[in-house]
């Protein structure tokens, strides 16, 4: 149990890196995106590996 006097005890240790990998998914998501000039959502699956990020933009170009 944390015993310090901080919001609602927490740690604040294992929220940030967390957080941050859903920054870069979807960083990754608007870059595929951008081949369809942003009209479509991408399905980006995750992990997102080079090949799932090649075959999203693959899907949004036969779209197209």
């Amino acid at each position: 149990e944390n015993r310090e006097l901080t919001i609602k005890r927490s740690k604040a240790v294992g929220e940030p890196p967390f957080m941050l990998g859903i920054s870069v998914l979807e960083a990754l998501s608007m870059a595929v995106a951008s081949v369809a000039d942003y009209r479509e959502c991408p399905r980006l699956n995750t992990p997102a590996t080079p090949e799932c990020v090649l075959m999203a933009v693959e899907r949004l170009r036969a779209e197209a």
